[in-house]
Parts: C-alpha cells; structure tokens; sequence
C-alpha cells in the first residue's frame, strides 16, 4: 500500500507506483508504507509537489524506549513504576517535531518492534498524523563498559540487533546497561559496520564515553577508521571530535517523556530537546551515511528551540515547465543548489536560456553571446528562431511564502503574464516580471565576457535590491532636467543681454524724431505726461513682478509641505519636518496678503485715472505738434515705441543681476548632482563591504568616478566629435589632463571638477585655452568646436561624470595574497568574477557551464567553496560537465537529462543518494567507475575498492 501523507498540504492521487520511485523525498519503503515528507506545495495544474531534492530532518539518534530497564526512572537503576505506552512515546517525539529517531535501548532489540506496531496503530487512529521514522538500533556496552550506539536502516528487521548482540558476544541480562559484551570498540564498530550499520559512539565526551578510554586505545580507535560519527554532549568538546576525524552529532539519551523533575545541575533530557539534523534526500540509513560525508554542510547538532533549517527565506523556482512541439516536461528544484547534468547537446543550455526568454531578460546579452543565443531572443526570426507559437513557459516561483506564477507564450514573445497564487486561484499581477520575480541568469561565455568589461559587472552590481538603482535613476534624470531647464533659463537672460545694444540705437533713432519737442519738454504738462506715463509703467511692472512672486510663495508653500511625509512624522527628525509647515503657514500669509492688497488697488480706480490723464496730455501735445506743422500720428507712435524701448532696456539692464541669481541655481543644482551620484556610490561601496566580510576569497573596492579607461570615447561624444582629431582624443591628448591622475585616489572626483572646468575654457576659447596652449591640435578642430552650439557643449560637460570604478581581487589560497583580476588570466578572471556574482543578493541564480573557461584547481579553490558557503541563503541552479561542482558542493538537487523529441528529457533526478543518479554523476561526470579507480590508483595510491 502507498499512501500519501502531506503536513498541511491537500492530498492527491499519485499516478502509481512509478510516480513514487522517481520523485525524491521519499520515506523508507520495503515492507513498511512509504509516505511523503512535509513541505509539499499545490501546483498549477492541482497536483501535490514536493520539495525536489535533498531537505533537512531531524533524528533522535540516541532514543531510549519504554522497553528499556529504566526507562522512566534513575538512569542504570530498573524501574517499576508504571511506564508510558509506546503510542505516547512516540505521539511525544511527532510533537515535538522530530522526523524520526533511532531505538537504542540497552543491550537489547525488545522495544523495536512494540514501536513499529505503536507508530501503525497511531496511523490508523489520527491519518492526518505527521510522518515519522524509526531506526531500529542498540546501546552496545562493550568491553570496559563503554557505550556505544548501533543504527540500522529503517527497512531492517528488528533482528539484525540481536545478530549484533549475539556476534558481539554480550551474554547478560538484555535490556541491562550493567554487563558488557566480550568484544571492544573496534571490534564492535566492526560487527556492526559488516552488518550494515552504523557505529556512533554513545555521549563521548561523557561517562562510558569514547574520550573516557585509554589513550593508546582511542588511538587505535581513530586510526581504524570504523567510526564515521560521535555523540558530543557537550559543545566545548565538539572540536576533540573534529580533531579525531569523527563527525560531532546529539542525541538525547532520554529516559523521560519530559523534563519535569530533572536534577539540579543536570542538563534536562526529553524528546526533542537533543537532535541531529541531517540533509538528505530520504531519511534512510543511506541518507544518514551520505550526510556524514559531508558533515559542515549536511549535519548538524541542534536542541529545542533552534531555528529550522528548511525554512528558507530567500526566494526561489519550483518548477520551470516547458511545453514545446507537442512535448510537456517538468523540471523540478529545491530551494538550495541544483546542477542539470548530461551528455554534451542533450539541452541543458535550452533550459537556462528558456527561463531568460520567459522572464523578458534577453536584453542582458551583449556582443558575441548575444550573436550566440538570437535564437532565444523574442524578436529573433522565425527561420532561426528555437521556439514558435505554440511553445509556451511556466516558471513557478516562491517568494516571501507567497507562490507567483511567469507564463510566456510563442504567440506574444514579448509579453509575459505575471500571477499570484491566492486561495485556489491565480490572480494576474502589476509590474515588470524580472523585478517582481528577480532570478540571475548567466549563459556560458557569458561571465567571461563580464570579466574583460567592469562597466558590466557595475549593472549586475545595480540590479542588488540595496542598490535601489531604478529609483535612483529616476530622481537623477528629474535632477539633470530640472538643470538643463536652468541652464535654458540663463541662455535667456545672456540673450538678453545682447540686446541692449539694439534697444538703444532704436531708442535714439525714435528720440531723434521727438528732438522737436524739446521745448515742448520743460512745460508743466509734457513734465505731467512723463511723469505720469512713468508711473503707469513702474506701477505695471511692479504688479506683474508682486504677482508672479505671489504666485511663487503658494508653489513653494506646496513644496515645502510635500516635504513632510508620513515616514518622517513621529521620529527625531518630527521637529525639523514641523519647521516645513510652519514656514510653509508663513509663506501662504504673504501670498494672501499681496492678493488682498491686489484686489484691494485693482477695485481703485488710480491706474484708470492716471490712464486718462495720459490721453489729455497727449491730445493736448498733439495740438502743439500740429501748430509746429509735425505729424501728430507719428509722434503718437513714436512716444508709444519710446516707452516701450525704455521698458525693454530697462528689464535687459536688470538682466545682469538676474544672471549672478541663476548662475546661484545652476550652482545648486549641481551639489544636488554631484551629492546623488556620491549617494549611489556610497550604496555601491557598502554592498562591496558586505561582499568583502563574507567571502576570504575575492575582495571588491569600489572608487568614485573612477572608470576613465574609455575616456576618449566619451570626450568625442562629449565635443561632437565621433571621428578623425587622434592627437586630441588620444591618451596623451586631452585625456592626459585627467589620467595623470591615479583614478584610485579618494580625491579623484575633485580632478574631475578640475578636468571638466578645464574643458568649458577648451571650448569656449579655443586654441587660447589651457588644454589648447599645451596641445598641437588641428586647427580644424578648433573650427569644429567653433561651429557647435558652445552653450549646449558646456551644459553637457557640467553633467558629464565618469562611472565609477569597480576593482576585483581574489588569491588563490587561503591567507594568500589578492590579486588584481587585472593581472590574472581569462581564467583566473573569470573564476574571481563568478565567485563574486555567486555572493550578490540572495535571488535565484541560473548558470550555464561556468566551468569551459577555468582551470578545475580554480573551480575547487574559488568556485566550489563559495557554492557551498552560499547555497544556504540562495538557490543554484547550474548545468555543468564538472564532478567537483555537483559533489564536491554537495548538491541538493540533480536533475540528469537525455535527449527528448525536441525538448531536454528527465532521465533521473534526485541526490546521489539514488542509485540511477549516483551511476549517472559517475559516469558523465567521471567516466565510470573503472576511470575513477584507475585515477585514484596513479594519483594517490592502491585502492581495494
């Protein structure tokens, strides 16, 4: 019988006994029921989906049971007081939220079997019970009473500890801790291992422990090589465990079912409260076997109240379905790494580049792997295109314990459809899908290319969430227009400025017309009519000013109380953001006063009477013009054009102070600039900080404005000059100014200000300017720069900035000295620049062969160690030809693919801890095992294997 078991999960009908055999997380079967572990998830298409791969359990190694002498009672002393039943044992041990444990009762296989029968009855009185599993197993004492533990696979008959006890020759009273077999720890350790066991010394560091025996005999312990792992007690002697080769695991050694009533002065023991935690695929023998191998990443002691290992919080891919030319196959990962294996051209590369289709991140390629991989491209043409109209992408994906779905399609390439799972139903989402699903994705050649080009690495560095680039950037172009618009502003008033000159000769060609009325000048009216027409237009420029400044106190008093937001209130910065308001109070006072008063002098009726006197005085001075026989209509004109050019040059005349105030803008808005760009940088330098404390390998520094190594691209660009004029865009040319400099210097960017002042002079005077003084340039590019629009040239060299300069080292060896990557080979770079990217952020991180351009010595030393450091806090999914990444990193998930109709087809997928993936990693990753016996024998020795 199979059944099915999900921990708060729906249930499902599996399609058979197949289903269970190739899908991991599988519970021990044989002639016991085989039931699913917790963490299922609900797919898409409504059926139960499993974790893929390896996960974390965690085992009583050290279980004692009711049928124990003592059980209940002083440890070593019989007890006859009444015991609890095994159903609430074992009921104490689910609760507690253990997956299994191992019985080790004293001497004795008796309460194996009672636990099995207790754990079927539970089963068929609570179904919605959490799976459990038990190891059969012993506490061996041996010769000078010494403990040590036996576990067996949980398929094993309970019989196979009696063959222990017999073999080992103990003849005392089972289930007694007082009487010892005739047999020592090795020769034990022996019987037990030929049995297919096992050996665990019991509490080594404890009375009857290990670490208790004479040292020449642990010695001959340690060098037998029969123990693989140790029970430690106590944390301070975890490293003696360590030391001896030995693998430190906990059990609890309980005799009660909880910790009321423990001694003073002893650490209260009770299920639950001691465990080991293993990372396996199954929880088996072989899974407890293959964890021990790789102890620092598979293994670890923990007690009650230690946080749980399977809950991730990084996000992370479920499932990736493809569905392509009449073919659907599912792809399954785990939350930590995965590595797609298989023969060359079996589409391991096909899977990686259909995430990027899907997740519209195409546009990340660049020059030749861009060229490589058209044939991925939403745009690519229909001949060379791989997919067509109806293929069509699912990417499943975890994030923050909310499940979103990504579905592309063939028939709208340049679309896809974001939901999230809510309830029972997807619900389409907002946004752009790499953001709100921000999976990596790395192609081969595509690192390599990275490390020959840092302004690249800087974007992958931008895309980290602490980086916050896409609001950045949309505040720095709200800063660079505000400037140009500014900058617009002062063209005007230098505009403005040039015209004085021409308002004054037509003011003195319209005042020679008026020469005639000289005499007319000193009579009391023509002093009443400009007196009076002087007043009307000061009057009718102060308006328009006091208006326009009303106008501006109520735009700044809005702008002051936008300040104020809601994260700000009710913080230190509270009195400050109170300050906004008030001064925004007062601003809103003068606005209103000034539009009372302006209300007030327009209901007046002074400017009409003032007006009207005008047309008297004038009708007056045109009678006196016609006894002089003048043109009357004329001198009305012309004493009309004669006001306005005076106002005109007296608002140009004003222009000059209202330079120096924009200028004092432009000033401004340049420290703005300047301080945002310093912000990013200074988020860039604390990511490179962390980068730098989590990893001995690699090193990032970061230096402000400091990329200038393609600096005479950007100078043509700058001056218009795309072609031709070498000797002023060389190195040597007017970069020169700027490169004599070291880019590494915190004091660079203050060169930068230098260098682009430097810049403005060149282009405003030419050949008379500094840089032209100490160049021979071609007069032609004089001439160039004489035709262009030198104002937008300045303007474009104030906001031009160089990026800032990443800088990568790495050693080789641990306590090394670094290296610029600089100064390494490709493959040196590219390993150097991989182990970095593998430490940037915790999203999912996909790569294609990362391994084709490096050494393997670099692949162990840099890549495989920082995998698995990294795994942990992000999910690996990476296809690679290289045993040392999928075993040397301990891969969770192994996913080996074979050639399909037109899609990459599962062959097999799990850990090594199933046989056809374990045969399949041998054989495509070391050529089979005769090849590996055959290295092992010419590079390190004789092997018996």
């Amino acid at each position: 019988m199979f059944v099915l078991d999900v921990r708060g999960t729906k249930k499902a009908d599996l399609h058979g006994p197949t289903d269970l055999a190739n899908r991991p997380n599988r519970w021990p079967s044989g002639r016991h029921e085989v039931i699913f572990t917790s963490g299922a998830d609900i797919t898409s298409d409504g059926l139960v989906q499993q974790q893929a791969g390896a996960r974390w359990w965690g085992i009583d190694i050290h279980a004692h049971s009711p049928g124990s002498f003592d059980y209940g009672g002083i440890e070593g002393h019989a007890n006859k007081a009444p015991k609890p039943s095994f159903k609430d044992w074992l009921r104490s041990y689910i609760n507690a939220g253990l997956d299994g444990l191992v019985v080790t009762d004293h001497n004795s296989h008796a309460g194996i079997e009672p636990a099995r029968q207790a754990l079927a009855e539970l089963r068929v009185e609570s179904p919605e019970l959490p799976p459990f599993v038990i190891f059969p197993g012993l506490e061996l004492t041996v010769t000078g009473g010494t403990h040590i533990l036996g576990i067996f696979d949980p398929a094993c008959d309970a019989e196979v500890v009696n063959r222990v006890l017999t073999l080992c020759e103990y003849n005392g009273t089972r289930g007694h801790s007082d009487e010892t077999a005739n047999k020592t720890v090795v020769d034990a350790a022996a019987i037990i291992n030929t049995e297919g066991g096992i050996c665990v010394p019991a509490h080594a560091d404890q009375s009857r422990g290990v670490f208790k025996i004479d040292s020449r005999d642990l010695e001959t312990l340690i060098g037998s090589q029969s123990i693989l792992a140790v029970e430690v007690v106590d944390d301070a002697n975890v490293g003696k465990a360590e030391s001896a080769g030995w693998v430190p695991v906990l059990g609890s050694d309980a005799h009660h079912l909880t910790t009321d009533g423990c001694p003073d002065g002893l650490e209260a023991k009770a299920p639950g409260t001691h465990l080991t935690r293993i990372k396996a695929e199954t929880l088996d023998l072989e899974g407890l076997r293959l964890a021990l191998t790789d102890p620092t990443h598979s293994v670890r002691r923990a007690r009650l109240g230690d946080s749980d290992p399977n809950n991730t919080e990084h996000g992370h891919i479920d499932r990736i379905r493809l569905e392509h030319d009449g073919v659907t196959e599912d792809y399954r990962f785990g939350p930590w790494m995965n590595c797609l294996i298989g023969g060359r051209g079996v589409g391991k590369s096909t899977l990686v580049e259909v995430v990027r289709l899907a997740l519209g991140r195409s546009h990340e390629l660049a020059g030749s792997v861009a060229v490589d991989l058209k044939r991925f491209h939403p745009s690519a043409d229909r001949a060379e295109r791989w997919w067509d109209e109806k293929t069509r992408i699912i990417v499943e994906y975890t994030k923050d314990g909310r499940q979103l779905r990504v579905t592309w399609s063939g028939d709208e390439p340049d679309m896809s459809i974001l939901e999230l799972l809510e309830g029972d139903a997807w619900h389409r989402q907002a946004g752009r899908v790499f953001d709100r699903v921000p999976i990596r994705v790395f192609s081969q050649k595509q690192i390599y290319e990275l490390a020959t080009s840092p302004r690249s690495f800087l974007t992958i560095l931008d895309d980290m969430p602490s980086i916050r680039r896409s609001q950045w950037d949309i505040e720095y172009e709200e800063l660079e227009l505000k400037f140009k618009g500014e900058r617009n502003k002062l063209r005007q008033l230098l505009a403005e400025a040039a015209r004085s000159d021409r308002i004054r000769g037509q003011l003195e060609e319209v005042q020679g017309r008026l020469h005639r009325l000289a005499e007319l000048q000193s009579t009391q009216q023509y002093e009443e009519l400009t007196e009076t027409e002087t007043r009307i237009r000061h009057a009718t420029t102060a308006e328009d000013r006091a208006e326009s400044i009303e106008q501006s106190l109520g735009t700044q008093a809005a702008e002051l109380r936008g300040l104020v937001t809601d994260v700000l209130q009710g913080t230190d910065y509270a009195d400050r953001a109170t300050s906004f308001a008030f001064a925004a109070d007062l601003l809103e006072q003068a606005a209103s006063a000034l539009a009372a008063a302006r209300t007030s002098w327009q209901s007046q009726a002074t400017s009409a009477s003032w007006r009207a006197r005008v047309e008297e005085l004038n009708a007056w001075l045109a009678e006196q013009i016609g006894a002089f026989q003048a043109d009357g209509e004329q001198t009305q004109a012309d004493r009309q054009r004669e006001a306005e050019l005076q106002a005109e040059l007296l608002e140009v005349e004003s222009s000059g102070e209202r330079q120096q105030e924009q200028e004092v803008v432009i000033a401004q808005l340049m420290k703005e600039l300047t301080a945002k760009r310093t912000e990013l940088f200074r988020r860039r330098q604390e990511f490179a900080g962390h980068l730098n404390a989590d990893s001995t390998r690699t090193r990032v520094n970061l230096h402000a404005q400091g990329d200038v190594e393609t600096i005479g691209a950007a100078l043509r660009a700058l001056l218009g000059c795309p072609e031709s004029f070498e000797s002023a865009f060389g190195k040597d040319g007017i970069a020169a100014f700027l490169l004599n400099h070291e880019p590494k210097d915190p004091r660079f960017p203050i060169e930068v200000v230098k260098f682009k002042a430097a810049l403005v002079e060149l282009v405003e005077k030419g050949a008379d300017s500094e840089i032209g003084q100490s160049l021979k340039i071609d007069a032609r590019f004089y001439s160039r720069l004489a035709a262009a629009d030198t104002f937008d040239l300045v303007t474009n060299i104030k906001l031009w900035f160089p990026q800032d300069l990443v800088a990568v080292q790495y050693r080789q060896t641990e306590g090394g000295n670094f290296t610029s990557v600089d100064q390494g080979s490709p493959g040196q770079k590219t390993a150097a620049l991989l182990t970095v990217i593998l430490q940037m952020g915790t999203d999912p991180l996909l790569l294609d062969q990362p391994e084709d351009d490096l050494e393997n010595k670099l692949i162990k030393q840099l890549a495989v160690e920082t995998l698995k450091t990294i795994k942990t806090r992000r999910q690996i999914v990476v296809s690679t030809h290289n045993a040392n990444i999928v075993v040397t990193s301990a891969a969770e998930n192994i996913l080996v693919l074979e050639h399909g109709e037109s899609i990459p087809k599962i062959e097999t997928e799990g850990t090594l801890q199933v046989p056809a993936v374990k045969a399949n990693v041998c054989v495509i990753l070391e050529g089979g095992e005769d090849a590996i016996k055959t290295r092992y024998r010419r590079l390190v020795g004789t092997t018996d294997a």
